[in-house]
């Protein structure tokens, strides 16, 4: 069967979803609502499906479809309509559809101002995601990775709260200058490659394929000031979009303002595109950068972790609270990931996904809390488990995911990622303390992490009770969820334990594409990097007792 064809219907079928929105605006919400339902549930299965028939094995390549759409080599430029997936995008993949329906029912009753325009975005803003971690083409990778901040901007400037037009343009001008950067490094890698001798295509022709660029740059890496340079212009786009401590000034504004589907999609997959970016192109394409800038990205990943926490503890408003909980959690997986080594990297790329299902799953939470009471203010709230039984189950259960509880997602990857960088202390033989220190450091983190959000459940759903008035207008509602909420929760519930409990599942179709991807950053620091990461250092020392006379 050719998969391909199938992959690319789901990447468009959002887009064909969105025109429809405009099309039935005559007809009323409800009608709107019900097909925007109907194209989220039809673009989940069609991705399950494809999830079902991923290959096993070291050469998971899926569905790769590739066309000419501007040039050609026989000009000297290609660049193709090229989509695939392997395993590091399959599963990035899958939770853009799975919060889409997440998203479309936590908006049913919520949104009644031009619904049509809303879910409009809402598809486009999907449909883009899906296009980000399908693409094998830099261009077309920029293209939809630029393309998600116009829908999401709309989302936030209209549907948003108070200050939603300062917060749209904030998260807009912040990521759009970061991505700007970005651009000319991916360029910049472009041109080398087109000037090799061996250059796909041949030499001359500017390629721009995900794919062929990283084996290029394996057989003749960029010098290693260059690496450097067009390490760090990447590094402006996508420690921004992660965000990484100090660029994430403009996340907890843009996630109070939006509404609650764009918070949910914006922390569940928005924010993985950052550590996406770093795992397909800083770390296989310049992987000596990697390596030297490891341990400078390693103290950014841990200070977030720290400052994400204490800045949590502190916060008076529910949502505020989780924003501040990504910034947290975020940095875990870029810690996981510039430990460059196997469990770290693996255990960073699983709470990727994992860190998108609780969040995603407690933002959703929060604003059901909202729509009922019109405020999310801790205070406000007390004992509300007797009124909301299972509002606060599943508010707990997303809460103990998001802290690591074990048997839940949460804790498969978090400890392989903690692992990880303690296996990287012991490894390291040039300033090894400093790589304690940010493990011991990292632990502390995930203390400080169930302390914030277990005192936030405390003061939220237990003592006495305390309950904001009901508006009038919401008097409809009743205090506990509803069905429709209910099902919006328990996919997501699912995956938290089916995760947990079997990570296998999931890694062992993600790992022949991190190995590739991490292989050569791993050997640079074992190798070349002037930090001297030394993996084997018995092997090394009797390399060196050979060579002796």
């Amino acid at each position: 069967m050719d998969y391909s064809r199938w992959l690319v219907f789901t990447i468009l079928l959002p887009f064909f979803g969105a025109f429809l929105m405009g099309a039935l605006a005559p007809m009323g919400r409800n009608v709107i609502r019900a097909a925007a339902l109907g194209v989220a549930l039809a673009t989940l299965a069609l991705t399950c499906f494809l999830a079902a028939n991923f290959p096993v094995g070291p050469e998971n390549q899926f569905a790769n479809v590739a066309h000419s759409w501007i040039g050609g080599e026989d000009i000297g430029v290609n660049v193709q309509f090229a989509v695939g997936l392997d395993g590091l995008s399959l599963w990035l993949f899958c939770l853009s559809a799975l919060l889409l329906v997440t998203s479309v029912l936590v908006s049913w009753e919520a949104i009644a101002e031009r619904p049509s325009l809303y879910y409009a975005m809402l598809l486009l803003l999907t449909g883009g995601c899906l296009g980000v971690f399908a693409a094998k083409d830099i261009i077309l990778f920029y293209i939809f990775f630029e393309f998600t901040l116009i829908p999401l901007f709309f989302l936030i400037g209209i549907w948003g709260s108070e200050e939603r037009r300062y917060a749209a343009i904030k998260f807009f001008l912040f990521t759009f200058a970061g991505s700007v950067l970005t651009f000319l490094g991916l360029l910049a890698i472009v041109f080398w490659v087109a000037n090799d001798p061996a250059a796909p295509g041949g030499q001359g022709v500017l390629t721009f394929s995900i794919p062929d660029l990283t084996a290029a740059l394996q057989t003749r890496p960029l010098p290693g000031a260059l690496q450097l340079w067009v390490f760090l212009a990447l590094f402006a786009g996508f420690a921004i979009k992660v965000p990484l401590f100090p660029l994430h000034t403009w996340l907890p504004l843009a996630h109070v303002q939006a509404p609650t589907a764009g918070s949910v999609f914006l922390a569940g997959v928005m924010l993985k595109m950052g550590t996406y970016g770093f795992l397909r192109f800083n770390i296989p394409m310049l992987p000596d950068a990697a390596a030297t800038l490891a341990p400078l990205l390693l103290w950014l990943a841990v200070i977030g972790i720290i400052y994400g926490a204490f800045v949590a503890l502190a916060q008076s408003d529910m949502k505020r609270l989780i924003a501040y909980s990504s910034v947290s959690h975020l940095g875990f997986c870029m810690l996981g990931l510039f430990a460059l080594n196997r469990l770290g990297v693996y255990g960073g790329a699983l709470q990727m996904v994992n860190h998108g299902i609780s969040t995603g799953a407690l933002f959703a939470l929060v604003g059901m809390m909202y729509e009922r009471y019109h405020t999310r203010e801790i205070r406000a709230f007390g004992g509300i488990a007797r009124r909301a039984p299972w509002l606060a189950f599943f508010f707990l259960l997303f809460t103990f995911s998001s802290i690591g509880l074990p048997g839940m997602n949460g804790f498969a990857g978090e400890f392989p990622l903690l692992a990880g960088m303690f296996q990287a202390s012991q490894t390291t033989e040039v300033w090894p303390s400093q790589y304690l220190v940010i493990a011991v450091l990292s632990v502390f983190g995930v203390v400080l992490g169930a302390w914030y959000m277990l005192w936030l459940v405390q003061r939220v759903f237990f003592g006495p009770l305390k309950e904001p008035p009901h508006n009038a207008h919401d008097a409809h509602l009743p205090a506990d969820l509803t069905w429709r909420e209910v099902a919006s929760l328990a996919p997501l519930a699912v995956f938290v334990f089916w995760i947990g409990l079997w990570p296998q599942f999931f890694l062992e179709r993600m790992a022949p594409t991190l190995d590739r991807s991490s292989n050569a950053a791993q050997q640079a620091v074992a190798e070349s990097s002037p930090w001297r990461h030394a993996p084997a250092r018995g092997v090394n020392k009797i390399a060196r007792i050979e060579q002796e006379p």
